[in-house]
C-alpha cells in the first residue's frame, strides 16, 4: 500500500514554491507598470507634441538609470542585515511603493515643465528621481530573492521562474499599453492623461502590496550573514579582478543598449514620420508586448533543446533585422510595415530576453547573491541609461545638423544594430563555469579584505 503521507511534505514545498514564484511575479509586474506610462505615452507626449529637447527627455527618464549604482548598495546591505527577520520583501515593498507614486506624479511635472521651465525641472527632477529610486530598490531585492529560491532547484526550476515572471509583465505590458491607448483614444487632455496614470498607479500599488506580503520566511541562522564584504566598495574592487565578470558586465552594456536604446524615441519617431495619433502610437507597446510573449514562450522550449546561448544569439539577430525593417519604413512612410517591424523587434527582444536573464541569474555564487545580482543591475540600468540619453542626443544634433528629425531617429537605429553585433561576438567569450570558479577564488580575497 502506498504511503501518500511520506510525499506531503513534497507537496507543500512545490505549492509553496509556486506561490513564491506568482507573487515574484505580481511584484515584477507591478513594478514595470509603472514604466509603460512613461515610456509608451509621455515620452511621446513632450518630445512630439511639447516640442521639448528630446535630449531633456532622455535624461529625465535615464535618472532611474543613473541610480543603478544602489543596486549594489541595497543588494549588498540587504545580505547582511535583516529587516524584522527578512532580507528581502521589506526592501520590495518600500521600493515598489515609491515607483507607482513617482510614476503617476511624472505626468503632472511634465505639464508644469511645459508651462513653467523651472519649477517644472526641479519638480520633475525630484519626481523622475523618486521613480527611479524605487524601481532600483524593488528590483534588486526581488531578483536576489528569485535568485535564492531556485538555487537548490534543478536549472529547469530557475528558467521557469524567470520565465514566469516576464511572461506575467509583458502580458501585463500589453494590456495596459491597449486600456491606455483606448483611454486616450476617448479623452487625450491633462485630465485625461492624469486619469489614466492614476488608473496605472491604482493597479500597482495592489500588485506590489499583494506581492511582497508573506513572500518570504524568516532568515535562517546559517545564513544570517550573506555578504562577501561589509564594504560593497572594496568587493566591488575585488569582483573587478573577475575577467569572466568584466565581460559579462560589458556585454549586457552592448545587448541592452542594442535592444532599449530606442525606448524613448520610437513612439516620438512614428509620430515624426508617419504621423501616428497619441493612441496609436501608445498602442505601440502592446504590439511589440505581443511579438515578446509569442518568443517568451516557444523561447523556454528552445532553451531546452538548444541552450541560452543560442537563443540569445538568434534572438539578436531577429532584432537587427527588426531595426532595419523599422529604418526603411519611416523613409517608405509605410505604417503598416513599420508595425510589422515592430512586432518583429518584439520576438527579438522575447527570444533575448528568458536567455539573457536565466543566464544572469546562473552568474552569481551562493554567497553573495545580493552583490551579484546589484552588479548586473548596474549594467543593466547603466545600459538603458547609456542609450537613453546618447540616442536622444543623435536624433537632436542630426536634427539640428539637416533639419530632418527623422534622420536622427534612424541614425539611433543604426547604432542599435552595430551593437547588437558587437554583443554576438562577446558572448562567444563568456563561460558561467569559468566566471563561479574565478567567484569563488576571488571570495577568498574580499573576506580577507572585510576582515582587514
Amino acid at each position: 500500500m502506498v504511503e501518500y503521507g511520506k510525499f506531503l511534505p513534497i507537496l507543500r514545498l512545490f505549492s509553496m514554491n509556486i506561490r513564491r514564484v506568482i507573487q515574484l511575479s505580481l511584484v515584477h509586474v507591478g513594478v514595470s507598470l509603472t514604466v509603460v506610462p512613461i515610456t509608451g505615452t509621455l515620452n511621446r507626449i513632450m518630445i512630439a507634441d511639447m516640442e521639448m529637447p528630446a535630449v531633456l527627455v532622455g535624461m529625465l527618464v535615464a535618472l532611474p538609470y543613473l541610480l543603478s549604482p544602489l543596486q549594489v548598495f541595497v543588494g549588498n546591505w540587504t545580505d547582511r542585515h535583516p529587516v524584522w527577520g527578512l532580507h528581502r520583501s521589506p526592501w520590495i515593498l518600500a521600493g515598489g511603493i515609491l515607483a507607482t507614486f513617482g510614476s503617476y506624479l511624472a505626468a503632472h511635472a511634465a505639464y508644469l515643465l511645459d508651462e513653467h521651465f523651472w519649477p517644472g525641472l526641479l519638480a520633475s527632477a525630484a519626481i523622475f528621481t523618486l521613480w527611479g529610486v524605487g524601481v532600483n530598490v524593488a528590483s534588486v531585492s526581488y531578483l536576489s530573492l528569485a535568485s535564492e529560491l531556485t538555487e537548490n532547484e534543478r536549472k529547469s526550476w530557475r528558467t521557469a521562474t524567470v520565465g514566469t515572471m516576464w511572461t506575467a509583465m509583458i502580458l501585463s505590458t500589453i494590456v495596459a499599453s491597449i486600456v491606455l491607448s483606448r483611454a486616450l483614444a476617448i479623452d487625450a487632455s491633462v485630465a485625461g492623461v492624469y486619469t489614466a496614470f492614476g488608473a496605472v498607479w491604482l493597479v500597482a500599488t495592489a500588485l506590489i502590496l499583494v506581492g511582497s506580503a508573506g513572500i518570504e520566511g524568516a532568515a535562517e541562522p546559517a545564513r544570517a550573514v550573506r555578504s562577501t564584504a561589509d564594504n560593497p566598495v572594496a568587493a566591488l574592487r575585488r569582483l573587478s579582478g573577475n575577467a569572466t565578470a568584466k565581460r559579462f558586465f560589458a556585454y549586457l552594456l552592448l545587448v541592452l543598449i542594442g535592444i532599449r536604446a530606442q525606448d524613448v524615441l520610437l513612439e516620438p519617431f512614428a509620430a515624426d514620420a508617419l504621423d501616428l495619433s497619441v493612441s496609436a502610437t501608445t498602442r505601440l507597446e502592446a504590439i511589440w508586448g505581443v511579438g515578446v510573449f509569442i518568443t517568451l514562450l516557444g523561447g523556454l522550449a528552445l532553451i531546452y533543446r538548444f541552450g541560452k546561448r543560442a537563443n540569445a544569439n538568434a534572438g539578436a539577430v531577429v532584432a537587427i533585422v527588426a531595426f532595419a525593417g523599422i529604418i526603411a519604413a519611416g523613409a517608405l512612410h509605410n505604417a503598416p510595415f513599420f508595425y510589422a517591424a515592430v512586432f518583429l523587434l518584439g520576438l527579438g527582444s522575447g527570444l533575448m530576453t528568458v536567455s539573457n536573464l536565466s543566464f544572469m541569474l546562473d552568474m552569481t555564487i551562493p554567497q553573495s547573491v545580493g552583490l551579484y545580482m546589484g552588479a548586473w543591475g548596474v549594467a543593466n540600468f547603466l545600459a538603458q541609461s547609456l542609450g537613453t540619453i546618447g540616442g536622444a542626443l543623435f536624433r537632436d544634433v542630426a536634427y539640428l545638423l539637416t533639419g530632418d528629425a527623422v534622420l536622427g531617429y534612424m541614425t539611433v537605429f543604426g547604432i542599435e544594430i552595430v551593437g547588437l553585433v558587437v554583443s554576438i561576438l562577446l558572448f562567444r567569450t563568456i563561460s558561467i563555469e569559468q566566471f563561479q570558479h574565478e567567484a569563488e577564488v576571488e571570495l577568498v580575497d574580499v573576506l580577507a579584505l572585510a576582515g582587514d
